[in-house]
């Protein structure tokens, strides 16, 4: 359930922030096609570990009518480094991604907080909008994306799970929208600002997450509070940050603390109800390494899944 993925994330952060996850990731560039990105993780005393890979492929769509983006994930027996599971990992990356933004709003954003706004209608929209309701006295959430049709979809599904009314909005109507909203989240393959700073309620939270350009640059520079998941990792990637760091106007210095520093109490979140927070993240391993496990336990205690035989021992 969305819940426990909650409680499992944030056990999985609490953990990175002591010190008690390894793990890395990278990127590998395919030419004139997309990007593969390669993770590994795992939690210090946990039975399992885990290898995903991200791939995106921008042509897909038009191409082979396809998604841009998919995903596995491999789970290995941490006593003998033997694989126990391979599993599609779309959903579970949305289910992980959701419960990780829920917990990090559980700090940062107004705890009153009762608007919420997600752009993108996908898989990762979707469960963001759970995740949030899950965590919220949500009065009202708004979804858009770049083609209504998919955003008036996600209205209908996640509305008929959530008990307040999810709405779909316009993308021409976002500046309204944005106005009103406590919390902002952007989950988008797309390579457009969304959000400019003048639009922003204060006290808004607002989670900054996908791939590609999803801000106006001064949504940055004039917050509040900007906390990065990990600096090193999202420095070199996130091209908002990566702009702004060649122009020098903005570097770590500017950094109120990555994420795991609030975790473990070393720097402070929220502090007043007028800040302006932005929480910029591409995914930090112990999260994984805390729910990955989990699912192929309960898949497995259900007796779902196909098993596949193998010339060595499977636990």
């Amino acid at each position: 359930t969305v819940p426990h993925a909650i409680d499992l994330a944030r056990k999985g952060i609490q953990s990175d922030a002591r010190g008690y996850v390894a793990g890395d990731k990278f990127y590998t560039s395919i030419a004139d096609h997309g990007f593969v990105k390669p993770f590994t993780g795992y939690i210090d005393g946990e039975e399992y570990f885990f290898v995903k890979t991200f791939n995106y492929f921008q042509d897909n769509p038009a191409k082979f009518d396809l998604p841009a983006t998919s995903s596995l994930v491999l789970i290995f027996d941490v006593e003998t480094g033997y694989p126990a599971c391979l599993m599609e990992a779309g959903w579970v990356t949305g289910l992980k991604t959701a419960a990780s933004t829920a917990v990090t709003a559980q700090y940062l954003a107004r705890q009153d907080s009762q608007t919420a706004l997600v752009f993108g209608a996908g898989s990762l929209g979707r469960m963001h909008l759970r995740a949030l309701g899950a965590s919220f006295q949500l009065n009202e959430a708004y979804v858009i994306d770049l083609y209504p049709e998919i955003a008036e979809d996600c209205a209908q599904e996640v509305g008929a799970e959530v008990d307040f009314p999810v709405k779909a909005a316009h993308l021409e109507n976002r500046e309204q929208i944005v106005r009103q909203a406590d919390i902002i989240v952007t989950v988008t393959t797309g390579d457009q600002p969304l959000v400019e700073y003048s639009w922003l309620k204060p006290g808004a939270f607002v989670a900054r997450l996908g791939s590609y350009q999803e801000v106006d640059l001064p949504v940055i520079t004039n917050a509040d509070k900007v906390i990065v998941d990990n600096w090193h990792y999202v420095s070199p990637r996130i091209p908002e940050i990566v702009q702004l760091v060649q122009e020098k106007d903005f570097g770590f210095d500017n950094l109120h603390a990555e994420w795991p520093d609030i975790v473990a109490g070393t720097k402070p979140g929220r502090e007043s109800q007028d800040e302006v927070i932005v929480y910029i993240a591409l995914g930090i391993w112990g999260e994984y390494a805390a729910i990955l496990p989990e699912v192929y336990r309960q898949a497995k205690a259900m007796g779902l899944g196909t098993h596949l035989p193998c010339s060595y021992y499977q636990k």
